[in-house]
């Protein structure tokens, strides 16, 4: 807690020399204590503690552009600390242990932006989202998410938009970007990625087009994707990745799908969501990246409920599944805002599947995979 009261003011510090408003930095600092039920490898019992701190930064630099940057500041142990160790050999940013816990600090976001009437470009470690897909998301293979960490921040990635919004055609975006190996030491930059897309937004529907080059094979890896979405009484939306390798047998490496639906009930006081995927064995769609127990099924199905209970709290229970192997992890979290901007928030998962209490074979979602056959996680979130 120290080094971010420092870290925020050296930051408004500097901000006196840039010429920076109040509003220029923002962020969260999050304190979460986990308790679980083991399995498989882990012990019967586990604990962790966690202290996260999202510190994001905007400068404005002359009347058409912005520099911005994005920290995250961690400080763990016990079953945070085994993750977040895990996760550092892998992450951009300094990690140190100390008596009790480890600590990372990491850039998230490092980039500079320049809009104009028609036209904008953005260049550095940023985010380059695709598609309209709720939870699964399987064009956004650039920024993977996780779909039972719904609310975690996106990865970046090393890379430049140029966007283009003509003005004979209102709710029209054109962009073409480009985006670094996913080996930064590729010196020949073999595996980068290149492309463009086409939005386009009308009152109650909105589509999107995507090609994406990747230099991997002799003859390269194509994407093509398509999502729709519709804003009826009925959310709807519609999401497509196909992927292409003229250099394997048949030329065609994989297909991913998915379609989803919500809807507000009670004058919003009761949201309803549900989102079916299909990634086919050999796709690359981000789902495959994105789940730590990795990509084992075909056929996968999320879906959500939240209840409104009043204007600051709101009860939300769920589950993610995999329809082949049986395996879910129903999940139940309520969120108070007891003062402007601080949020306590309890949840819960519990992972299940057909083969829990016996010898079968695990399932990607069940408690042998996640090692967890329970775990409760109560947080603080402080928003400023």
């Amino acid at each position: 807690m120290k080094r971010l009261i420092l870290f925020t003011f050296f930051v408004y510090t500097l901000g006196g020399d840039l010429n920076l408003s109040a509003q220029t930095l923002s962020g969260n600092l999050e304190t979460k204590i986990t308790l679980g039920l083991g399995a498989g490898e882990s012990p019967d019992f586990f604990y962790g503690a966690e202290e996260y701190a999202n510190l994001r930064l905007k400068i404005p630099a002359g009347e058409y552009a912005a520099i911005y940057s994005a920290f995250n500041l961690i400080a763990a142990a016990g079953t945070h600390g085994v993750l977040l160790t895990a996760a550092a050999s892998g992450s951009p940013g300094a990690y140190t242990m100390g008596e009790n816990y480890a600590a990372l600090m990491e850039l998230e976001r490092l980039y500079v932006q320049f809009s104009a009437d028609s036209f904008g470009l953005s260049a550095g470690l940023l985010r380059i989202p695709f598609g309209f897909s709720t939870i699964w998301g399987p064009m956004d293979f650039l920024n993977p998410q996780n779909p039972l960490e719904p609310g975690a921040r996106y990865r970046g990635a090393l890379g430049i938009t140029v966007s283009w919004f003509p003005e004979k055609f209102e709710n029209t975006k054109f962009m073409i970007f480009a985006a670094a190996p996913k080996d930064p030491t590729a010196l020949s930059g073999e595996g980068g990625r290149a492309g463009l897309s086409w939005d386009n937004h009308w009152r109650r529907a909105s589509i999107q087009l995507l090609y994406c080059f990747e230099d991997h094979y002799a003859l390269g890896l194509h994407r093509l994707g398509l999502s729709f979405k519709a804003e009826l009484e009925l959310g709807l939306t519609a999401e497509f990745l196909y992927t292409i390798n003229p250099d394997a047998p048949g030329g065609i490496e994989g297909l991913s799908a998915s379609a989803g639906a919500d809807y507000s009930f009670f004058n919003g006081k009761l949201y309803l969501l549900a989102e079916y995927l299909f990634c086919g064995n050999e796709s690359v769609s981000a789902q495959s990246a994105a789940l730590p127990s990795g990509h084992t099924g075909s056929h996968y199905l999320y879906a959500a409920g939240t209840w409104k209970l009043s204007d600051f709290s709101m009860v939300t229970l769920g589950c993610a599944a995999n329809l082949e192997d049986l395996s879910l992890t129903p999940l139940i979290s309520w969120q108070y805002e007891f003062i402007h901007g601080m949020i306590v928030s309890i949840r819960a998962l519990v992972p299940i599947d057909r083969d829990s209490f016996n010898s079968g074979l695990p399932g990607e979602f069940g408690p042998q995979k996640s090692g967890s056959y329970a775990h409760l996680t109560i947080g603080l979130k402080i928003k400023f």
